[in-house]
């Protein structure tokens, strides 16, 4: 047995094992309050081996609510509440903590209506909203809140807490240099700026007691200049220990600068954390929890046996596969559902203020709600699907597990669909994940997948299935503009990663999609060589991504490799080679026309003529993915696999 299923002391408990699902958002919560969906949640994580899990998106005083979907620990309902969670999570061998922390000033009076609170008069740079500088009373009521909270969790029947001083919290914006620039007892020197952290901490302890588990979050460098780093994080730890009063630390990163390194996408390296975690370690006798870009078991087993880290917590990895510790535990590693690190269904989606999902796993924030591929079928069919893109591939899993015989075909000589060109995109093989499982659970599951295979409506029919899914996916609109123009000259993006025209040295890309289907592909010819100029409608270059935390980088790479970037111009017409356009907000007329290749990334159709063909001609008919409408991968998985479990 490895070190990552031995048990760990955390003050006066043991965890079960080392893998630790960590605080996120999950935005589940409404009017202040927990809901069936998180208990579900949470619950599916405990029932799939996790050791710790601990639970985030708490408020402790009501001016913290950057969001409105924040649990309110000051709520009426919050003990019972409280309570229905802890009792889910215990009846499997699972501890449960939870995490106390507020946002400072990285939050909005929007929905409190109130001041925001920060160590100095400043504001944060997503947020904006310039923050009161706290008084000591506002210092006591933070206490007190603190205190309040940790004596209800106790109540509840949790098993710890958790402060929290990492990038998004109050704390660590006091301990920080950047933010806090008071002159008088809590800024300056490091035991200025710790005294209100250690206050909550004193509180917190005396609220619980002794022998009560109270650990911290602690951000171990801001990656920023002036901020914190390792060795000022080195000193915190060192004196929070000493205080007696903390039984272990989770390391953290980042602050609200660079708030895309904590769940950072595919092109930044795994295990690029570590190194914050061991300098910890090497610090303190406590437990250190390593966290982020921690994407494997077999590295959190090579941490924790390098003495890196005493745990190893995950966010996305358990997202995507809440049976990643059992399945991994049982050597059966080849079934594990890999994230892939795309941050469309986790990140993307609860920084729209959406309810957290998973791109390729369907069952995340639906856990609470029947699903119907869960059951055998009482009567198995024969079903045929028509398209192994990623909705046509979930379809087939999801109706094969419940028995019935499915065969799928597909008109190309691979699986995958989309994928096969996004994965080719630079930095993008990642997404190869999304597609690796699905073939793996066919292949298990014996379904005949026949590749090469063009099919017309007769033939579908000919075959007298009892069901037929249409999965034909969609494609680039090749002539989304007016005027006279076509290849080889003007060519989708689709045409770039199959070779089909050969690619001048000067290269114009119009992008009106926005994400990774387009800058990804911009970034590939780039490598190559290529001059490309990027030119959108929108305010900036990147817009489907912001929201991915991977903006940032994107840019900085695409910059760095010689792109360049026109924003606010929409084209109007192309004919051969000279593309008219006009400035949205002038009205001004812009021509290009030095360019040896254009590639027109305006838009996505849905590839449903079979479909229509076979409606009123077979018994039951359904279509999913990007031949219903193009909307991504997400869609498509989750609406294949909600099809064939239907059936």
């Amino acid at each position: 047995m490895n070190a990552l299923y031995d048990t760990l002391p955390i003050g006066k408990i043991d965890l079960p094992n080392r893998i630790c699902f960590l605080a996120h958002r999950t935005n589940f919560g409404r009017q202040g309050r927990l809901t069936d969906r998180h208990i579900a949640y949470y619950e599916r994580r405990a029932k799939g081996g996790a050791g710790l899990i601990i639970v985030g998106e708490t408020s402790i005083t009501t001016d913290d609510r950057p969001w409105a979907s924040m649990i309110e620990l000051y709520h009426p309902d919050a003990p019972a509440d409280l309570k229905r969670l802890n009792g889910a999570i215990n009846q499997y061998d699972t501890r449960v903590f939870i995490q106390l922390g507020h946002h400072g000033f990285q939050s909005s009076g929007h929905i409190t209506r109130q001041a925001v609170w920060a160590p100095s008069a400043m504001a944060d740079i997503a947020f904006g909203e310039t923050g009161k500088a706290m008084e000591e009373t506002d210092m006591d009521a933070l206490v007190d809140g603190f205190a309040r909270a940790a004596g209800l969790v106790k109540d509840a029947g949790f098993d710890g807490i958790q402060i929290d001083m990492g990038a998004e919290s109050l704390l660590r914006q006091f301990l920080s240099p950047i933010s806090n620039q008071r002159q008088d007892a809590y800024g300056g020197s490091i035991e200025n700026r710790m005294r209100l952290p250690l206050r909550i901490m004193d509180a917190v302890r005396h609220a619980v007691g002794a022998a009560y588990p109270v650990g911290l979050k602690l951000c171990v460098d801001e990656k920023f200049w002036g901020g914190i780093d390792t060795t000022e994080a080195v000193q915190f730890a060192k004196s929070f220990e000493q205080t007696g009063q903390v039984d272990f630390i989770q390391t953290d990163l980042s602050t609200y600068y660079n708030l895309y390194l904590v769940m950072a996408s595919m092109h930044t390296p795994a295990g690029f954390t570590l190194d914050l975690a061991e300098a910890i370690k090497q610090s303190v006798s406590i437990p250190v929890i390593a966290a982020y870009q921690i994407d494997f078991p077999s590295m959190a087993e090579e941490a924790i046996a390098g003495g890196k880290a005493d745990a190893v917590g995950f966010v996305r990895a358990l997202i995507a596969d809440p049976d990643m510790a059992v399945k991994h535990r049982e050597g059966k590693t080849e079934t594990i559902r890999w994230c892939a690190r795309d941050n469309l269904g986790c990140v993307g989606r609860v920084n729209q203020s959406k309810p957290i999902a998973c791109v390729q796993n369907p069952r995340v924030g639906n856990e609470a709600t029947p699903w119907p591929a869960s059951q055998k079928a009482a009567t198995p069919k024969q079903v045929v699907v028509i398209g192994a893109g990623p909705a046509g591939m979930a379809a087939a899993v999801s109706a094969a597990r419940k028995g019935h015989r499915v065969t799928v075909y597909e008109k190309s000589e691979v699986t995958g669909g989309q994928v096969n060109f996004s994965k080719q995109g630079a930095g993008r093989s990642g997404m190869a994940n999304l597609t690796h499982y699905l073939e793996k659970n066919l292949a298990r599951l014996e379904v005949p997948v026949h590749l090469g295979a063009v099919l017309d409506a007769d033939q579908v029919i000919g075959m007298k299935a009892d069901a037929v899914v249409v999965a034909t996916g969609g494609e680039p609109v090749a002539h989304p503009y007016p005027g006279n123009y076509g290849p080889p000259d003007v060519i989708t993006v689709w045409d770039v990663y199959q070779g089909n025209h050969p690619l001048g040295e000067k290269i114009l890309l119009i992008d009106e999609i926005g994400s990774h289907v387009t800058l990804a592909s911009a970034e590939h010819l780039a490598d190559q060589g290529k001059q490309v100029h990027i030119v959108t409608s929108e305010l900036f270059v990147g817009v489907g991504v912001a929201t991915l935390g991977d903006l940032y980088f994107t840019r900085q790479r695409l910059l760095q490799k010689g792109a360049t970037f026109q924003t606010d111009t929409a084209v109007e017409k192309i004919e051969g080679r000279r593309v008219v356009a006009r400035n949205v907000f002038t009205n001004q007329t812009v021509v290009f026309e030095d360019y040896d290749t254009i590639i027109a990334a305006a838009a996505f159709t849905a590839v449903d003529g079979l479909y229509y063909k076979l409606k009123g001609r077979v018994g039951e008919l359904y279509r999913a993915g990007d031949c219903v409408a193009p909307r991504g991968i997400e869609m498509a998985i989750y609406e294949g696999a909600k099809v064939g479990g239907q059936l």
